[in-house]
């Protein structure tokens, strides 16, 4: 028996704003180290058999726009170009879109809770592309891009999936539906579940169907798997499949589901897969394994916290305690955001992205002083020359400190030399 497997993913695109040099970056900007914006493109057959269609969808969180007030409303407005491109760079077709977003109050437009998502097709010939999206608030010019492949699949078989589309809420009422797409694709612990939308194509006689649900973790390990049977008369199908599994650890996933005739004419199977990530309600983004995330407190706790935490077995019960800590330490009890969690954790991404060699960029001398002080108010760089190794000297004036690291590998492993903490080693 032939089985006809395709593997898919257009996935989650994180495209986040650079910063070139720490002292450029400010409280603020750390703790917006949070994507700019959440891009899925996916494919669907087209109505003509000779293009498919494409659907991008953008979604940006209201924390990366700036909001004017305007009478009694709050107002932003930013700007998306989207364009596709051939294996030369030529520019095959382009989308140029302005959103207006109008909310009511400024606890709205502060809430990390919220977001605005915009959608557009293509219509592509199947193939390889290169997709290019621009972003840029209209109010701040702040701006940010991402670039990815693109595959552009075509839709010959006898039957055939298109790409999954995570949902964050699905309600049918007198048969009116209320569908949001999930475009972060991370699937927040909790007791519902959630769902998945596609569309099933079938050109073939037969017209029962099973749909296979596998989620593995990212070592491959099954975690989740069910059939569901569908008659499938028509040559178009949406399909509201609900995963009703809701105990996922933190962590990445891959989501797989394969359709299988169970009639006799038409032998074979087809799947897509895609990645999601779970999170719990609370942690920040950038936090994707708990354990690593209680690791990195040992710069504003102790050591026997962090092993009393490492040692709870259950994984509910440790996000609690976990949860726990931070609440106890944030500085606005009252409100959805605990802004010294997400500025903390904040800092250990950006340790990671700027400051990683042999090992993790929080474990460095340089990630070490950035979590703990924030970003400096000036840095002094001397580069490698024949008989001195590389250095910078960090200031913080507000400490009247300075701190100097030194390459002396010249493999950019910077080490501090001053290493008296007795003044300074407390989470500012």
């Amino acid at each position: 028996m032939k089985t006809k497997v395709i593997f898919i993913v257009f996935g989650l695109i994180l495209a986040r704003l650079s910063y070139s040099q720490v002292e450029n970056l400010n409280s603020v900007g750390v703790r917006t180290l949070i994507p700019f914006f959440y891009f899925n493109a996916l494919n669907f057959k087209g109505d003509d058999p000779k293009f498919t269609r494409v659907d991008l969808y953008i979604q940006i969180p209201y924390t990366q726009l700036s909001f004017v007030k305007e009478g009694n409303l709050f107002v932003a407005t930013y700007e998306v170009t989207a364009g596709v491109y051939d294996s030369t760079d030529r520019l095959v077709t382009e989308k140029i879109w302005t959103e207006k977003i109008i909310l009511g109050s400024y606890s709205e437009a502060i809430s990390r809770n919220g977001s605005n998502i915009s959608s557009r097709s293509f219509r592509l010939v199947p193939g390889n592309y290169r997709l290019k999206i621009f972003v840029q608030d209209q109010e701040s010019k702040k701006n940010a891009s991402a670039t990815t492949e693109l595959n552009v699949r075509a839709f010959h078989e006898p039957f055939a999936l298109s790409d999954l589309l995570l949902v964050t809420r699905y309600s049918e009422i007198d048969s009116r539906k209320e569908v949001i797409p999930n475009i972060t694709n991370n699937i927040i612990f909790n007791e519902s579940g959630f769902y998945v939308f596609l569309e099933f194509y079938n050109h073939s006689p037969d017209t029962n169907f099973s749909l296979n649900c596998k989620i593995t973790n990212s070592k491959g390990k099954s975690i989740l798997e069910f059939n569901t049977p569908y008659q499938l008369t028509s040559s178009r199908t949406p399909i509201f499949l609900k995963v009703e599994k809701s105990d996922f650890s933190i962590g990445e996933y891959i989501l797989t589901i394969t359709a299988k005739s169970l009639d006799s004419t038409v032998k074979g199977s087809y799947s897509v897969s895609k990645r999601v990530f779970s999170r719990w309600v609370g942690i920040p983004r950038s936090i994707s394994n708990l354990n690593k995330a209680i690791e990195q407190m040992i710069y504003i706790t102790n050591r026997d916290r962090i092993n009393e935490l490492l040692k709870i077995e259950d994984e509910q019960a440790k996000y609690e305690k976990f949860m726990e800590f931070w609440r106890a330490k944030d500085p606005t009890p009252g409100t959805e955001e605990n802004e010294l969690m997400d500025e903390y954790y904040g800092r250990v991404e950006y340790a990671n992205q700027h400051f990683s060699t042999y090992q993790e960029g929080w474990k460095t001398d340089m990630g070490m002083v950035f979590i703990i002080l924030g970003p400096p108010n000036n840095v002094e760089r001397r580069p490698f020359n024949y008989d001195t190794p590389a250095y910078e000297i960090w200031e913080y004036y507000s400490l009247n400190r300075r701190f100097i690291f030194v390459d002396y590998t010249g493999f950019g492993d910077y080490r501090l030399i001053n290493r008296d903490f007795s003044e300074w080693f407390k989470y500012r």
